[in-house]
This record gives C-alpha cells, sequence and structure tokens, in this order.
C-alpha cells in the first residue's frame, strides 16, 4: 500500500496479484472468482449429473419448482416437466411413435391458443390424465419458479433440514445477559446429555452421586434439584437474593421457569442467567468431587454463584436504573 495527498492505494491491482505467477502475478487465488466457480461447478454437476446421489437430488427439488411455460417455444414436449405427471417421455416411452411426433418437438406445436386460455390439445388416446393442462400462459412469458417464495439460502437449508416444533424453554437460553459456557450446560442439562452416571456406557463406575450421602444414583433428575447438595445450595442462593424454584422435578421447573421468566426485561434475564450459573457450578461441584475429590460447601458455591451472576450484570453497561433493579433481585 502507498499513501498519495492523504490517501491510500494499491501500488498493483488486486487482479494482476491474483493472476499465476508464470503470468507475473504472485499465484494468489481470487476469492471471488473462485467461489463463482465453484457454485457454477456445483449447478453444472447437479444439471449434467446422472448419479444415483444426484437424480434423487432432483426428484427432491421438482416439487418445490414451479414451471411458467410462455408459448411454448421454451419446453421440450416430452421431456421437461411442464406437466403435473412430470416428464411425459418417462410416463409413457412410445409417445413419439404413436403420436406421430418427435421426441424434441416443443411444447408449443400442442398449444392450439397460446394467448386465450391457454388450452392444450392432446387427443392421442394416451389416458384422460394428459387432458388437463397446467397453468395458464401468455405468448412469450416464460419463467421456471421456486414455489410461490423466491429462492434463499433459508429456503434451500429448510428443504433439506426440516424445521423441528419450537420448544418452550429455548428462552432460557437467550439474553444479553448470558454466560456462554453456563447456557451450554444448560442446555445438555435440559436435554438430558450430560454425562451423568447413569448412562448405559458408565456401568462399570459405581452410580451413586458423589455430592451427597444417600445413596441416590447420579441422573439429571436428582442433580436438579432433588440432590440434597444442590438443595441446600438452593438454600444459600435463596438467602442472599430472591430466587424462587418451587419444584424438585427438573423438567417440571424448566416449563415452570420458560413461561415465567420469558422476555426482554433484565429481571428475567437476570434469571435465566441465574438458572444457568447454578446448573453449571452444581455440574462442575460434581465433577470435581468425582475426579479430584475436592468439594466446597453448598454455602460456598452459593455464594460464588451469585457473585457470578452480579459481576455479569455489572459487565454489561445498563442504565444505572435498570442495572439497580436486576441487582435488587441478584
Amino acid at each position: 500500500m502507498a499513501r498519495h495527498n492523504g490517501f491510500w492505494y494499491s501500488k498493483v491491482a488486486w487482479a494482476r496479484v491474483c493472476t499465476p505467477i508464470e503470468e507475473g502475478g504472485l499465484g494468489i487465488r481470487n476469492l471471488s472468482a473462485l467461489n463463482m466457480a465453484m457454485i457454477a461447478r456445483k449447478l453444472w454437476e447437479v444439471v449434467r449429473n446422472e448419479s444415483r446421489k444426484m437424480l434423487r437430488l432432483r426428484a427432491m427439488l421438482l416439487p418445490h419448482i414451479t414451471f411458467r411455460i410462455g408459448d411454448g417455444t421454451k419446453f421440450s414436449l416430452w421431456h421437461d416437466p411442464w406437466h403435473q405427471l412430470g416428464p411425459l417421455i418417462s410416463r409413457y416411452p412410445l409417445g413419439p411413435n404413436v403420436t406421430g411426433t418427435h421426441s424434441a418437438d416443443r411444447l408449443q406445436r400442442m398449444i392450439v391458443d397460446g394467448s386465450g386460455g391457454g388450452q392444450l390439445f392432446l387427443v392421442w388416446g394416451m389416458g384422460r390424465s394428459l387432458t388437463t393442462c397446467p397453468h395458464t400462459w401468455r405468448p412469450g412469458f416464460y419463467s421456471v419458479e421456486w414455489g410461490s417464495v423466491r429462492l434463499t439460502n433459508g429456503v434451500a437449508y429448510e428443504l433439506f433440514q426440516p424445521r423441528d416444533p419450537k420448544v418452550e424453554w429455548s428462552s432460557l437460553l437467550l439474553g444479553p445477559l448470558k454466560i456462554h459456557r453456563n447456557t451450554f450446560i444448560l442446555w445438555l442439562a435440559i436435554l438430558g446429555r450430560l454425562s451423568t452416571l447413569d448412562k448405559p456406557w458408565l456401568h462399570h463406575i459405581n452410580g451413586t452421586c458423589s455430592l451427597c450421602s444417600g445413596g441416590h444414583v447420579e441422573t439429571h433428575q436428582h442433580l436438579f434439584f432433588d440432590c440434597q447438595y444442590s438443595r441446600l445450595c438452593l438454600a444459600s442462593i435463596r438467602r442472599r437474593v430472591r430466587f424462587p424454584w418451587p419444584f424438585r422435578d427438573w423438567m417440571m421447573g424448566i416449563h415452570w421457569a420458560s413461561s415465567r421468566w420469558r422476555g426482554k426485561h433484565v429481571v428475567n434475564a437476570a434469571y435465566r442467567t441465574l438458572l444457568a450459573s447454578v446448573v453449571y457450578h452444581i455440574w462442575q461441584e460434581c465433577n470435581r468431587k468425582q475426579f479430584q475429590n475436592e468439594e466446597r460447601t453448598p454455602m460456598v458455591l452459593g455464594r460464588c454463584i451469585v457473585e457470578e451472576c452480579r459481576q455479569r450484570i455489572i459487565s454489561d453497561n445498563l442504565p444505572s436504573s435498570i442495572s439497580t433493579c436486576a441487582l435488587s433481585r441478584i
């Protein structure tokens, strides 16, 4: 880069830099051109590739595509999927021979009235199904459309990744005050995917809870919050802040919290942060006791959890009135 009259400019054009070394450039790939080339290559593979995977892809995409055939000059009578039956040649392989037409004929040949109602006249005795015609067309009007919407990356992604029903507890993972590591552990706990000792692949390990002396099996239900240690931790937190958690049943408490602490209000966001912090630190304490044989008292752990949430609220640069409102709860 060089500077001239206060402006920065390139000594060598980027197009020249991206040319091969043997052509006087530096051999650096132009990512914009590379991206266009890769897209064009993939599109070409979809069009011409006849592998089983690509054929399945065509069959998946076809129901979502709408063809407006115009005056018929752009569509093949036998090979294009202008009819709801699909390409006619696949349904009637002997159609061209029986009807006296050529397989390369255009659909325009069969259109009697292209400017009016768009009637299609097929009277060759190949079944009543061919007497139905597609949408009306206008002379010269031709397009290939993706249903009733414009094809975007999001639309295409939803085709290959169908949407699942919404879950009510997703609000517990959102908010401006969330701590990502805590939220991740909370998400795993809600799904029941933490590596608790009740998992089948851990059957060779003593499955009793390491935090309490009740001899209970370590499960999500037990840790959150049926365990004596976790209940004492909640009691320690409640002595410092208002944290209502009336349930021992884990999923019942999750459903209650998701309906009560939803929305963008800073107090609800603070409660969600506190819940995630409780789950995270109890799980960490369980691992610390299991693998390092170290343990903090529930009172100490509760104080650490509350302090972590307070520091998170203070660090978010909230207006003083909002921060005070949240801190009064935390």
